[in-house]
């Protein structure tokens, strides 16, 4: 697959937000059972490469373009999916991308640019628990209180925004992170994942939830 039509664009962190708006904002724990945690940015860092059209998903099949991606985590996954032929549909890349521990190649690239701190929580006759939170935890609760205003206006999402909902939809994360929400809410949400999102986004999205079904997923919250 070539890129005739590529602009040039900052490289979406979609995967980066996904991980912070899987933090309870109170606590700093992580809401995400590790499994979902693993399959959404799995998702989302395929979701950054489809902002930027490095990558399509055609009848369930992941296809790749040859233009390098300046985000070396972006680039390392373009260059996984473009060199191994064996592998096809986007749910498997789902399933290998979690395979090579993309959670922790996630908080690698936010550790890097100072999005998180790596701190530990002493705990009672328990393991001490390893946290990963931003700086500021109301960070935690930022692309939620965005997503929601917009959507209460209500106002379309950005395309990155709206991709980003959708995968906290198909985790789960969205009952929490919308939780204040009228039915309105999220019936317009709804209407925006339906109307707005690009081919290869819903099949995203749609493909993710299917993972995450097969693998019988439940949310800690």
């Amino acid at each position: 697959m070539t890129a005739p039509h590529y602009r040039k664009a900052p490289p979406g962190l979609l995967a980066d937000e996904f991980f912070l708006a899987g933090i309870d904002d109170m606590t700093g724990e992580q809401r995400l059972e590790p499994q979902a945690l693993a399959v959404g940015l799995a998702a989302a860092l395929i979701g950054e490469l489809l902002l930027t059209r490095h990558m399509v998903i055609e009848d369930g099949k992941l296809r790749v373009a040859d233009v390098a991606v300046p985000d070396a985590l972006q680039e390392r996954v373009r260059l996984w999916v473009r060199k191994d032929h064996s592998v096809v549909l986007a749910k498997d890349w789902l399933l290998v991308l979690v395979g090579r521990d993309i959670t922790t190649l996630v908080r690698h690239r936010m550790l890097a640019a100072g999005k998180v701190v790596r701190t530990t929580r002493k705990r009672l006759l328990r393991k001490p628990l390893e946290l990963y939170v931003p700086p500021s935890l109301s960070t935690a609760a930022a692309a939620g209180v965005r997503i929601a205003g917009t959507l209460n206006v209500p106002r379309a999402l950005s395309t990155s925004d709206l991709l980003l909902a959708g995968l906290l939809r198909a985790t789960g994360r969205d009952r929490e992170v919308l939780s204040h929400c009228g039915p309105e809410v999220h019936d317009e949400l709804d209407r925006q994942l339906r109307e707005n999102l690009c081919p290869s986004a819903v099949q995203l999205v749609d493909t993710t939830t299917e993972v995450l079904v097969t693998a019988a997923v439940t949310p800690l919250f």
